[in-house]
Parts: structure tokens; sequence; C-alpha cells
């Protein structure tokens, strides 16, 4: 089994929820900096003590974890969204693509418009707010 992990900047929280409402998300647990054990050798700072340090989603039947990173894993090389991997999701109706659709694309960025296609009934390609890029389908067979 495969699983989406999708790494934040401190927005992980409310990605999780965005996510939430835009797919009717369901099995939310998330588990934050601040639930952690104390160690004298892993101080967290105060203000990343609500960061997610570990989340889980299920989005339309998949699993999907989130989890904020610390600034010193941010770099060009290793903190950059990239369209070259996205998330599909199949769609069961017209209604819940085009309602994805347009929640999705608010504040990101359309690579294909939602429409009909030879290889599905819909589909869009759309790269949201928080730079996660999500391929969607829906089939009308």
């Amino acid at each position: 089994m495969v699983k989406p992990f999708i790494t934040f900047k401190g927005n992980a929280n409310e990605a999780i929820n965005f996510y939430e409402e835009v797919f009717n998300g369901t099995d939310k647990k998330v588990m934050y900096y601040g639930d952690m054990p104390s160690d004298p050798e892993f101080k967290i700072d105060e203000n990343k003590k609500n960061w997610v340090l570990h989340g889980t989603l299920n989005i339309c039947g998949s699993e999907i974890m989130f989890s904020d990173t610390d600034e010193s894993l941010h770099n060009e090389n290793t903190f950059n969204p990239s369209c070259m991997i996205s998330i599909a999701v199949d769609f069961k109706s017209e209604d819940e693509i085009r309602s994805a659709y347009e929640k999705l694309k608010e504040g990101g960025y359309v690579m294909m418009e939602l429409s009909p296609q030879f290889f599905a009934g819909l589909y869009a390609w759309v790269s949201d707010k928080f730079g996660v890029t999500w391929q969607m389908t829906y089939s009308t067979h």
C-alpha cells in the first residue's frame, strides 16, 4: 500500500482542515509537536507546539498523511512544490468533482480546466493554495 505524505511549513493544520472540507474527508487524526513527551535533547520552540507532528485524513477512501517540518529542512532542493507528483482523486459524482475543483482553484493555479476528456467524463489538474497538485477525474461509465 502506498500512502501520500505531504509536508508543510507550519500550516499543515490549516491544510488538513481545508482538505477535510474540500473532499468531505473522514477519520481525521492530528498529533501536535506539543503532544510529544518532554525530552531535554529535543526542545520544542513554544510557537511550534501547535505544529502538526503527524496527521491523517481519509480522502475518497485513501489515507493521506501530513506533517509540518522545521525550517532547517527547507531549501531549494528539499522543499519545492512540484507538479511532478500529483494526488489523483476519482470522484463518484459530477457535483463532487465540481465542488472540489472550485475550492481547490481558489488561491491556487489551474493547469487544466475542469472539462470533458476522452479518458474521463470530467478531468482537472490544479495546484492548490498550499502548492499541492491534484489531478481529478469523474468517469461517467
